[in-house]
């Protein structure tokens, strides 16, 4: 089921904010959408969105120009005052610094589409957990009801003599038996909800029931998937290690130009006054004292020169962690041919033991639970051995219980291998 991700927390967040409300009905799906809405630890992953282009506006950005002024005061009252002003030009570097800091953006968005996928396919085993604890405390609780009735039913009988007092004892132990399963089911399905709900992110109490069965899961049609290339392409995973790749390339070429040589203009502009305890005579005749203003304005360049440090060091650690970014992507490409080939191999032959279980084996067990019962009614079998059908029975139910979950967790291993994200 897909719906898109802002309907989806309108409607979880209305259902389940109540808390004391009656537990409200969701399927396995919404939880997931819910979970990725909601997880604490990819809400502090998405906040790195933030900083990457945070990152990327500060690349785009040349540097600052500096302006500089003093005044000094020298002997025979000369002051001089002086401005100036350098603008670096940043020649060559600014498209190298912008691509490098959109490659680490797209990095960390990879990175954490990754960690969906993997909190999706986390959500959905410990939902299939939980449903398989509620059908194992489903089956118990059945049973149980059975076992009731034949224990209430022979202790009638031995108070009429109809009967022996021993088969009244082991159908009460039967019973005990069975309600001893029943508390220890319980109690797994109480925990795997918990663990549910903490994974999604909600409260402890929050009043939540899941209306999926196992059944109904583990036997769904095949939905129609990708390609093993097509798959193996869109994996957010595989696509982070080549975002990887491409990061050490463009930080590569940004070091190389900032190796390079850069230019910064300069200007700038003295006043300078200058005079003496002396009179002159100017050409009017008249004493005056020797005083004069001078103004100076200088314009130039300052050009640096990486003859020492061309940033050596620096391209070496880059160009090795590219190399070591081109040996995750193979390993990583490895690993995910080989997650999808067993999700795929492993969910095909499980369907055979499914469907032997769901048409052939749970039939006869119960047939031959239901004869066992009629011999017994007509003396031909003690109870011991109908118990013992029972308990057959029971042990039918829980393999075909482990058989569900296992063709359930096929399903989500293929859902994992194949990069499905809500």
């Amino acid at each position: 089921m897909r719906m898109t991700s802002l309907s989806v927390t309108l409607y979880l967040c209305g259902l389940l904010s109540a808390t004391g409300a009656q537990a409200q009905e969701v399927t396995v799906e919404e939880l997931v959408a819910l979970a990725l809405e909601r997880s604490p630890e990819l809400q502090a992953a998405r906040a790195e969105l933030g900083v990457a282009a945070g990152r990327v506006t500060q690349a785009a950005l040349r540097p600052n120009p500096m302006l500089a002024a003093s005044q000094g005061q020298g002997p025979g009252g000369m002051m001089t005052t002086s401005v100036g002003l350098e603008w670096p030009l940043d020649l060559f570097r600014q498209p190298a610094r912008v691509a490098a800091a959109r490659r680490a953006s797209d990095v960390t968005s990879l990175a954490i589409r990754d960690r969906e996928r993997l909190l999706a396919s986390l959500v959905r085993e410990q939902a299939g957990r939980l449903l398989a604890a509620q059908r194992t405390l489903d089956v118990i609780t059945e049973s149980l009801a059975a076992a009731r009735r034949m224990r209430d039913l022979l202790d009638r009988r031995v108070t009429e003599g109809g009967t022996m007092k021993l088969d009244a004892n082991l159908a009460a132990v039967e019973a005990m038996r069975l309600e001893a399963e029943a508390a220890l089911a319980a109690g797994d399905a109480a925990a795997a909800l918990v663990e549910l709900k903490a994974t999604v992110g909600l409260a402890p109490d929050a009043p939540v029931m899941l209306v999926d069965s196992l059944e109904g899961l583990a036997g769904a049609p095949t939905v129609p998937r990708l390609t093993t290339t097509a798959a193996l392409e869109a994996r957010p995973d595989l696509r982070e290690a080549i975002a990887r790749i491409d990061w050490a390339g463009t930080q590569a070429a940004a070091a190389r130009q900032e190796a390079r040589t850069d230019v910064t203009i300069a200007a700038g502009y003295t006043r300078s006054a200058l005079g003496f305890d002396l009179r002159g005579l100017p050409a009017h005749g008249t004493p005056t004292r020797i005083h004069d203003i001078f103004h100076t304005v200088m314009v130039g360049a300052r050009v640096s020169l990486p003859v020492r440090d061309r940033l050596e060091g620096r391209l070496a650690a880059l160009e090795a962690e590219r190399a070591g970014a081109e040996a995750l992507f193979t390993a990583r490409q490895r690993a995910a041919r080989a997650e999808i080939d067993a999700a795929v191999a492993r969910e095909r032959d499980i369907r055979r033991a499914v469907e032997l279980y769901a048409t052939n084996i749970r039939t006869l067990a119960r047939e031959n639970v239901d004869v066992m019962l009629e011999a017994y009614d007509l003396g031909r079998f003690p109870l011991s051995d109908v118990l013992a059908e029972q308990r057959r029975y029971l042990d039918i139910e829980a393999g075909y219980t482990a058989v569900l979950m296992r063709a359930y967790d096929a399903r989500t291993a293929v859902a994992r291998a194949f990069g499905d994200v809500p």
